[in-house]
């Protein structure tokens, strides 16, 4: 390539023009040295027999431009190592990540010197910078040299501590067919794609990609791979985060092979502490057919979910959709266990949501089964069931009020010698000043 831009480091200096050739883009990447140079592991910079350079920061760098550049490209810092003792000239199927640096500063390098080492020296947090900023800053024909040379390792480099942020630089920057390419090395094998997504490094580099995949084939590809581990990935801490994008910004078309096997799941992703919350977000973001077929599993089993720590949360999530004909069968999946749910530590929690979220015969007849109970008077006393009891009273009317209240009198000396009565007591003393 031949040309020239300019770059000054102040606005009253004069532009100098440099060429754009990869040759020169690699030069210009170079990074002044430090009278004090980085502390690399295994060196000796006391005794003194560290080679030690001389500071250009205001020498005309190689190129034909000054020092004040790298503070543009933010790389002052950027040191490279020698490949002889760290097997970093051919790594072939495998990266060694270098365990220590020379003292060789990147201006003296060619771009010859970094063919066939870029992947392992996108390991170092100093080469890790060096890298994104080349992608950012300089012609296409570096990008494009990047990714030849860590495509085939995109799967390893995404679970490094640096080299993870060159392959979401490089996934952020790199053409559509380039990107399929990443997309395909990293599902070929569905089962290890998965293992990448649970992690923490693999989650943010999979999500960097989410979001720049656009064709519906490249959507076709990322769903084949993931439906394989949904289950995995609805219940992990970092997988939720990607199966809650494909929810929320995928077709129904493509997220449907997602949701099927979930639905096969679903019982046990809702006793799950993350997959509860994912399950409620399936619910959300489906609609018709499988939404139907979603809520009908979830229903199904009803009576075991009330009683989780977990699963009762969804539960709950579906009474709060008030939609009638799914409140309905809920409730009757609850009918004659009412009040063994009452006393229920989870169970309480979606009584009391049934009571506050359906209609008003609804509630009253969820009362009647409360009251026709010989134990209605130890629910009052009860750890969970006095908080169901308060609820009957605020939502009640009528007759069942007036007899909800003269049950509490009844039992007010019971009441006031009982932590869980007294509760039940101040209730009622707040809502008489109320009226």
């Amino acid at each position: 390539m031949e040309g020239f831009r300019y770059f000054t480091d102040t606005p009253s200096q004069n532009p100098i023009p440099y060429d754009q050739s990869l040759e020169a883009a690699f030069s210009r990447l170079n990074v002044s040295s430090f009278s004090q140079p980085p502390p690399f592991s295994g060196a000796d910079y006391s005794s003194g027999s560290a080679p030690k350079y001389p500071s250009r920061r205001n020498e005309l760098m190689p190129g034909g431009f000054d020092g004040g550049v790298f503070g543009h490209l933010g790389l002052e810092d950027c040191w490279v190592g020698s490949d002889t003792d760290h097997g970093l000239g051919g790594f072939g199927s495998s990266l060694h990540k270098p365990s220590d640096w020379s003292q060789e500063p990147l201006n003296s390098l060619s771009v010859a010197d970094l063919r066939g080492k870029i992947a392992s020296l996108s390991m170092d947090q100093y080469g890790c910078r060096f890298f994104q900023r080349a992608m950012e800053d300089e012609p296409k024909e570096f990008t494009d040299m990047i990714f030849e040379e860590v495509v085939d390792h995109v799967a390893h480099l995404i679970l490094d501590p640096y080299g993870n942020y060159v392959v979401q630089k490089l996934v952020e920057v790199c053409s559509e067919e380039q990107r399929t390419q990443i997309l395909l090395r990293w599902t070929k094998n569905p089962f290890h794609f998965i293992t990448l997504c649970l992690h923490s490094r693999g989650t943010r580099s999979v999500l960097k990609l989410l979001k720049k995949i656009t064709t519906r084939e490249q959507i076709s590809v990322f769903v084949s791979a993931l439906s394989c581990g949904a289950v995995d990935l609805s219940m992990h801490i970092n997988g939720q985060h990607i199966m809650e994008y494909c929810l929320k910004n995928f077709s129904d078309e493509h997220k449907r092979c997602l949701l099927n096997v979930v639905i096969d799941n679903c019982i046990g992703i809702a006793k799950d502490k993350v997959g509860c919350c994912v399950l409620q977000q399936c619910v959300d973001y489906c609609y018709g057919e499988t939404k139907g077929r979603l809520i009908a599993a979830i229903i199904e089993e009803a009576l075991i979910l009330a009683q989780d720590r977990y699963g009762n949360y969804v539960l709950q999530h579906l009474l709060g959709l008030r939609a009638p004909q799914v409140t309905s069968n809920l409730l009757r999946q609850f009918q004659g266990n009412y009040m063994f749910l009452s006393c229920s530590k989870y169970g309480s929690n979606v009584v009391e949501k049934c009571l506050l979220e359906s209609g008003e015969e609804q509630s009253a007849e969820i009362i009647r089964e409360l009251c026709r109970s010989p134990n209605l008077s130890m629910l009052l006393m009860h750890p969970f069931g006095n908080y169901v009891f308060q609820t009957a009273l605020s939502v009640s009317k009528g007759l069942t009020h007036k007899f909800l209240l003269s049950l509490v009198q009844h039992y007010t000396p019971a009441l006031l010698t009982n932590q869980y009565g007294k509760r039940v007591l101040a209730w009622r003393e707040r809502n008489l000043r109320r009226m």
